[in-house]
C-alpha cells in the first residue's frame, strides 16, 4: 500500500470512529434541520434530512428530495452518529426510581406473590420508595430523557420531563385524549391470590365490559413461570372457563383478549395462549430483565413475532430490571440468544423501543416515527459507529446519547451541538463526556439543586453498565 492510500484510509479510520454532530448555523425560528444517518421502519438513511418545524415532522427522506429553504433554520450536521425516534418505555414501576436494585440472593419465584408475600417458602423482596414519590419520579424520567427515552407508561408522572401516555396531562398539550390505562392487579388478587382451576380471585377483578370500554387497557398478566400464572390468562381469555360465582363477589371468568390490550410480562403463558393473542390482535410488552432476575426465564419472543403479535420493550422497575431502555435491550438480545438460540436483530428491538411500543401504548398517529406531522420526538446516538446503524441506537449508552429533542425542545446536548439548545440550561458530566441539559423550566429548579436535595440516591446521569445491575443470565 502506497503512503497516500495509507494515509486515506488513517484518516477514513479516524472520521468513523469519532461519531459526532456539529451545529454549522443557528436560527430563532423553531425550525431544526438534522443532516445524517436517519432511522427508519424501511432501513437506515445515509445522508438523510430530518426537519423539525413548530415540534413537528416537516420532512424526513434522502437529500436529493429535500426542496425547503436551510438559511432560516438550525443546522445539525451528523458524521458517524445516528438520528432516531426518542424511545418509547411501555413499562415502568417509575416511583422507584430512587431505589438500589435488589441484591440476587440466588432464589427465583414461581409467581409474582412469592417474592410479593413471601409466599410457598420465599423470600419477601421489599422495595420500599425511597423519599417522596413525586421526586423519585421526577428523578426516574430524567435517568430516562437522558438515556433517549422521551416516552413512557409508568404509572406516575412529572409535568413536562418525558411524555406520560397513561396521563391525560403528562401527554403534552399536541396530543389529545385518550391515554392508556395501567392495571398492576386485573384480578384484584394484590393481597397475594392464587388460584388453579378456577378464578376465585378478589371481588373486583375486570371485566369484559369493563376492558372492553379502555382506549388501551395495559395489564400484569401470568407474571411467573407456574400453573397459578397461567391461570390468571385462563380467567381473564374464556368466559366458560369458571361460571361458579364466589362468594362475596368475583368468582367469574370473563374475556378481555382484545386489539385494545396489551398484556404485561405474561411468562406464564402456553404457546397456545399466545395464538390466542395473535388471532385476536392482542399486543405484549416485554421486559426481559425483570422475568429473568425474578423468575429465571423470559418468553421465547422470537415465537411471539412469528405469530404476528406486536411485542414493544418496557423496562419494568429499578429494583429488578434495567435503569435504561438500552440496557434492557442489551438483556432481551443476552437472554432470548442464551435460552433460545435465537439472535435477535437490532432492527427488530429498536422497533420495539419506538414504532412497535408506540403502537402497543395506542400513540402510534403522534409518536415512535418520522412521519410528516408526528411530533418532534429526536434522539441523536454517537458512539462507535456500527455496520448496522440501528445496533448503534439500541446497544448505547448514557454516554452516546448525544442529543435529545420532545416536541422539538432540545432537552440534552453534547458539548459540541450545546449551541442548539436553549432557555435555562446547565452542565452535566455523563462519563467521559459534557452534556448540556436544559430542563429547569420542566423542574422548577435547576437539576443540580435537584440533585443535592435528592442527597445520594441511585443515579439518573448512567455512562455505563448501571451499578447493581439485576442479572440478565437465564436459570431455567
Amino acid at each position: 500500500m502506497t503512503l497516500a492510500k495509507s494515509l486515506a484510509a488513517a484518516l477514513s479510520w479516524l472520521t468513523l470512529v469519532q461519531a459526532t454532530c456539529q451545529v454549522t448555523s443557528t436560527s430563532d425560528s423553531g425550525t431544526t434541520l438534522f443532516k445524517g444517518t436517519v432511522l427508519t421502519s424501511a432501513g437506515a438513511l445515509p445522508n438523510a434530512r430530518l426537519l423539525v418545524s413548530n415540534g413537528r415532522i416537516s420532512y424526513v427522506g434522502r437529500q436529493c428530495g429535500f426542496k425547503a429553504d436551510e438559511s432560516d433554520a438550525t443546522v445539525i450536521e451528523c458524521v458517524g452518529s445516528v438520528i432516531s425516534p426518542g424511545f418509547i418505555n411501555t413499562h415502568e414501576h417509575i416511583e422507584y426510581a430512587t431505589v438500589t436494585p435488589l441484591k440476587d440472593i440466588g432464589e427465583r419465584a414461581d409467581h409474582r406473590h412469592d417474592w410479593r408475600r413471601g409466599l410457598r417458602g420465599h423470600t419477601i423482596r421489599p422495595a420500599p420508595v425511597n423519599g417522596s414519590a413525586v421526586e423519585a419520579t421526577a428523578w426516574g424520567e430524567l435517568r430516562h430523557l437522558f438515556s433517549g427515552t422521551t416516552s413512557i407508561v409508568g404509572g406516575a408522572m412529572a409535568p413536562g420531563l418525558t411524555r406520560n401516555l397513561d396521563y391525560v396531562a403528562g401527554v403534552g398539550h399536541e396530543i389529545p385524549a385518550p391515554v392508556a390505562t395501567w392495571d398492576i392487579f386485573p384480578l384484584n388478587d394484590a393481597a397475594g391470590i392464587l388460584r388453579n382451576g378456577d378464578c376465585d380471585y378478589g371481588p373486583n377483578m375486570t371485566t369484559a365490559e369493563k376492558a372492553g370500554k379502555l382506549y388501551r387497557y395495559m395489564a400484569h398478566v401470568g407474571e411467573g413461570v407456574d400453573a397459578e400464572a397461567e391461570n390468571e390468562f385462563r380467567c381473564l381469555s374464556s368466559a366458560t372457563y369458571d361460571t361458579t360465582p364466589k362468594a362475596g363477589g368475583g368468582g367469574l371468568s370473563t374475556d378481555i383478549i382484545a386489539p385494545n390490550l396489551a398484556l404485561i410480562h405474561a411468562p406464564g403463558l402456553t404457546k397456545s395462549d399466545f395464538d390466542l393473542v395473535a388471532a385476536r390482535g392482542a399486543t405484549i410488552v416485554w421486559s426481559p430483565r425483570s422475568n429473568v432476575f425474578l423468575y429465571g426465564k423470559t418468553l421465547d419472543v422470537k415465537y411471539l413475532l412469528d405469530a404476528g403479535i406486536t411485542v414493544a420493550l418496557g423496562t419494568d422497575w429499578l429494583p429488578s430490571g434495567s435503569a435504561t431502555m438500552a440496557r434492557e435491550a442489551v438483556c432481551g438480545f443476552a437472554a432470548t440468544k442464551a435460552s433460545y438460540g435465537h439472535v435477535l436483530d437490532a432492527k427488530t428491538l429498536w422497533e420495539m423501543m419506538t414504532i412497535n411500543a408506540a403502537k402497543v401504548a395506542g400513540f402510534d398517529r403522534h409518536l415512535g416515527s418520522f412521519e410528516v406531522g408526528k411530533l418532534a420526538d429526536v434522539v441523536v446516538f454517537a458512539g462507535t459507529p456500527r455496520e448496522d446503524a440501528f445496533a448503534q441506537a439500541v446497544f448505547s449508552s448514557g454516554e452516546d446519547v448525544e442529543l435529545v429533542m420532545r416536541g422539538g425542545k432540545v432537552l440534552l446536548a453534547a458539548e459540541k451541538i450545546k449551541r442548539a439548545a436553549t432557555g435555562a440550561c446547565e452542565s452535566v458530566v455523563v462519563g467521559h463526556s459534557n452534556k448540556t441539559i436544559c430542563v429547569e423550566e420542566e423542574l422548577g429548579r435547576s437539576y443540580a439543586e435537584f440533585e443535592s436535595k435528592l442527597g445520594g440516591v441511585y443515579p439518573a446521569v448512567l455512562p455505563g453498565v448501571p451499578s447493581g445491575e439485576p442479572t440478565c443470565e437465564p436459570t431455567r
